[in-house]
């Protein structure tokens, strides 16, 4: 390159950085598209479901439907001892399961008591409606009769409202006011004297209410036990007034 004009030899060297810095350029498209092409890869092997999966999720939504049809058919041809049911009280109801065998009609009830989420719990008034709903889904649930002390606890700690599609936490009284007023309802204590004494506004603000997000309790509510009712020593089921101990460790 010495006999090269030195004009000549800046064109060349500048020629062949422009080839070099190209190659490079192009070098690195393809790793990227070799990078793309393994990402892809992987990820069609992460979604493949084998078909035994299928299988095993279909069989258990049948058992689950099965269990649901025996529920329905017992509470249909028995007769319903109504003096059982604790009418016109405050339940307490708490999801303690999720869907992975559930029935769809199952699943549709619990969309209705808005028991969307495992470790969420709401209000209802007992009603003989109610109570049948309850027990054909209640291998999801426990539920039980809340005192006055826990109502309070989890509208204090736990309370939030639904306006305009807005979660707005009950942090005062102001707010209460502002969204309850024209029922009469301007403080917590109203909340909570209207949900333990099951009174005519009990529906308006139960409504009002977002369900209650719960923490798991410690060394409670364990993966074995809630597929066993409480009378085999599980945890779903009407516990009554034990539920105050249970929703205790949960606030």
């Amino acid at each position: 390159m010495d006999n090269i004009p030195q004009a000549q030899k800046k064109y060349v060297l500048t020629d062949i950085m422009k080839k070099r810095k190209h190659q490079s350029s192009l070098n690195e498209e393809r790793a990227r598209q070799i990078k793309e092409r393994i990402l892809k890869k992987k990820q069609k092997t992460k979604d493949f479901i084998h078909p035994e999966k299928f299988v095993d999720k279909y069989r258990k939504q049948q058992t689950a439907y099965s269990y649901f049809k025996r529920k329905e058919r017992k509470q249909n041809l028995e007769t319903l001892d109504v003096k059982s049911i604790p009418i016109n009280k405050t339940l307490l109801v708490v999801r303690i399961r999720g869907v992975k065998d559930i029935s769809n009609k199952q699943q549709k009830i619990l969309k209705e008591l808005r028991l969307n989420k495992v470790n969420t719990a709401v209000f209802v008034k007992t009603t003989v409606d109610i109570w049948k709903k309850l027990k054909l889904v209640e291998n999801y649930i426990t539920y039980g009769l809340p005192t006055r002390q826990i109502i309070n606890d989890l509208i204090v700690k736990r309370g939030h409202i639904m306006k305009e599609k807005e979660i707005i936490a009950l942090k005062s009284n102001e707010i209460i006011e502002e969204y309850m007023s024209e029922k009469d309802i301007i403080c917590v204590e109203d909340i909570v004297n209207t949900i333990a004494n099951a009174s005519e506004n009990f529906d308006f603000v139960t409504k009002f209410l977002v369900p209650l997000k719960l923490n798991h309790p410690e060394g409670q509510l364990k993966s074995g036990k809630i597929k066993k009712p409480l009378t085999k020593q599980g945890e779903w089921g009407y516990r009554e007034e034990r539920i105050n101990n249970l929703v205790e460790n949960m606030i």
